[in-house]
């Protein structure tokens, strides 16, 4: 908005650089097995392509924890927790208005969509 705006023609300097990634999302650590894995690799398949890089591997894993907490007692789950667990999930682009946030694969337009007219 501020670059459309022509806010940083007279401060190019103070335009912010966008952080990069560390690279692909790798296997999930060795130290996390069982349910939590279970639950890391359901995270890992239904997030948004692209989405998860392996600079979001603490906050997936900690996610994985949540949620395999979850699974097992959601009786006794607290509030606090399922907040932090919603959003995490939020970010990582798994819910109907977060996805339409997050970056990932876009698919280009096929063919011209005028062309019918």
């Amino acid at each position: 908005m501020l670059d459309a705006r022509g806010s940083f023609k007279k401060h190019p300097e103070r335009k912010r650089q966008d952080a990069e990634a560390s690279g692909p999302l790798e296997a999930s650590p060795d130290h996390i097995n069982g349910a939590v894995l279970n639950a890391w690799n359901e995270i890992v398949e239904s997030a948004p392509l692209d989405v998860l890089t392996n600079s979001d591997r603490i906050s997936l894993e900690i996610a994985a924890n949540l949620l395999a907490q979850f699974r097992s007692d959601p009786i006794e789950f607290t509030a606090a927790k399922l907040v932090r667990l919603e959003a995490l999930l939020g970010k990582f682009g798994m819910t109907p208005a977060d996805r339409a946030k997050v970056g990932g694969k876009k698919e280009a337009p096929k063919g011209n969509p005028f062309a019918d007219l």
